[in-house]
């Protein structure tokens, strides 16, 4: 992702807005923000892990997510509330047993069984499911000879560089004329039918193509929630990014960073949402090249999850507003290896992924000067 040209310029030529000085506020909760705070914590682990939390985790904090969602679902008036931040169908009320049947068949935990009475002939009888009036189904994609050439390009550009896997974030990220990775799988998506508003959100159904020759029509909510569990994207070519935002194809690059610790370290490993933001004139790849002899890396491998793109000489800017706006939480502590002291982790917070992604956005549009981070909900908010 890059930045805003006009934006970027201003920030390069002086600091017009105070974005460093922006001091940090914080504003009372109310019931509505606790309730989203909670399901955005539950989301967070969704996308992190591909999968629900299970009540009978041998981890109590999934256990308690699985128990505040299992909750959520139940409380009607919370799920209408929270209907517009479920991006990946987490709420969905299960249907009651239609017949008794069916509550025998469900009875997984053996709650019904009674084997001195056996009062049921059949105890396994499957569910009925209802199916919707139009399944997305792959089929071979009859003009395939117009898309190879397009992937065998897409595969060139992410070898030489030109182009990077990324997770995915947003579904508002998916348009036509760009490239994702679904179950391993390269997917192009070649067109789309006009937007339209559901529910508060957009929806668009698209014409997907898949490297192996096989295309498949899908609603965009729809390829959202699979990419969110079992997908990537892949980025605009660098080029293309940088026409963009009006900037020439050879301007100097920097990148602004942010990396999860792989660290099997207690220490580190135990501390959720633990993410190192930097920044670094050369590519991210080469600058956390041997991050387990680097001290700043904790001394552990180091995966990326997020880069953003800016033009040299600001990035260092970028990742100093980056780290004032989350100071809050900021790890001020020093870790220890072997007996010795090894790091003092001040480049690393604890903080969603999400929210980091968000600060972005904001010094995109300038609009960081009136937002903060609130610790409570784990959100941008805008000051009181």
């Amino acid at each position: 992702m890059s930045m805003s040209a006009e934006n970027l310029r201003r920030m390069i030529a002086e600091d017009e807005f105070g974005l460093l000085e922006s001091p940090v506020k914080r504003e009372s909760l109310t019931p509505d923000d606790r309730l989203l705070a909670g399901f955005r914590e539950i989301t967070e682990f969704v996308v992190q892990s591909g999968r629900p939390p299970a009540i009978d985790a041998p981890d109590m904090g999934e256990a308690k997510l699985a128990m505040r969602l299992r909750a959520m679902i139940g409380n009607e008036e919370q799920r209408l509330r929270l209907q517009e931040f479920d991006t990946l169908g987490l709420l969905k009320e299960i249907d009651p047993p239609a017949t008794l049947a069916e509550a025998v068949a469900s009875d997984t935990s053996g709650l019904l069984d009674n084997d001195d009475e056996d009062i049921f002939i059949i105890r396994n009888v499957p569910k009925i499911v209802t199916v919707p009036d139009k399944i997305a189904q792959r089929k071979p994609c009859e003009d395939f000879e117009k898309f190879e050439p397009l992937f065998k390009q897409c595969h060139a550009e992410l070898r030489s560089g030109e182009r990077q896997i990324v997770p995915f974030r947003r579904e508002q990220q998916i348009r036509p004329d760009t490239y994702y990775v679904l179950r391993g799988l390269l997917l192009y998506v070649a067109g789309s039918s006009a937007k339209v508003k559901e529910h508060g959100r957009i929806n668009a159904r698209l014409r997907c193509i898949f490297e192996n020759g096989t295309e498949i029509d899908i609603l965009l909510r729809s390829l959202s929630s699979q990419l969110y569990r079992f997908g990537k994207r892949v980025t605009d070519t660098n080029a293309a990014t940088l026409a963009s935002i009006g900037l020439a194809p050879d301007t100097p690059m920097a990148a602004v960073y942010v990396l999860r610790s792989l660290s099997d370290d207690p220490q580190v490993r135990d501390l959720p949402n633990l993410y190192k933001i930097g920044s670094t004139k050369q590519t991210v790849e080469l600058r956390t090249a041997g991050a387990q002899k680097q001290t700043t890396f904790l001394n552990a491998p180091v995966e990326v999850v997020a880069e953003y793109a800016v033009p040299a000489g600001i990035e260092q800017k970028v990742e100093r507003l980056l780290h004032r706006v989350f100071s809050s939480v900021r790890l001020d502590v020093w870790f220890e290896q072997r007996g010795a002291t090894v790091a003092e982790a001040n480049e690393w917070f604890v903080v969603p992924l999400k929210a980091i992604d968000d600060a972005i956005r904001l010094i995109e549009t300038e609009a960081i000067k009136d937002y903060e981070y609130d610790v409570d909900t784990q959100t941008m908010r805008l000051h009181g």
